[in-house]
């Protein structure tokens, strides 16, 4: 279990999974050989640039006192993406299978997080974080179903 009193402490943590993250898109790009699954991939590794970025960018002091956290779910998981499950050999299918599993994971959190803070900015601050990874697992899911099932839709 990891338990976290000050916003910062779980902004910087938050932002060490999204960097391990920005890997995993660079590792999967190189890996990916369709022209289309390589188009979602620099899509979705821009989306997920951006993301990065606003969480590099929070101001803390504009989200209320500095206790705030008062426990959290085991995120032990998310502590290191698993090296080499992604390699040039892998398929589209497996590669964004995995980028989608981990996206789910830093989803939960965000809404894990948003649960358990002692002001409303801090639960609409991490409750759009939830939604920002929402909308690239939406990207993910959409780009899977048309890639891998072209007669859908």
């Amino acid at each position: 279990m990891i338990s976290f009193k000050k916003l910062e402490d779980i902004l910087r943590e938050t932002i060490k999974w999204e960097e391990q993250m920005k890997d995993l898109y660079d590792v999967a790009e190189l890996g990916l050989r369709g022209k289309e699954a390589k188009e979602l991939l620099v899509f979705l590794k821009d989306s997920h640039y951006r993301h990065l970025n606003v969480l590099q960018n929070i101001n803390v002091n504009h989200y209320g006192p500095d206790e705030w956290i008062k426990f959290t779910a085991d995120f032990g998981v998310l502590q290191q993406i698993p090296q080499h499950q992604i390699t040039q050999h892998s398929s589209a299918e497996d590669i964004f299978s995995r980028v989608s599993n981990y996206e789910t994971s830093l989803k939960l959190v965000y809404q894990r997080v948003s649960e358990h803070t002692v002001s409303q900015s801090q639960t609409e601050l991490f409750s759009s974080l939830a939604l920002m990874k929402e909308n690239q697992l939406s990207a993910i899911s959409n780009f899977i179903e048309s890639y891998f099932n072209p007669n859908v839709g």
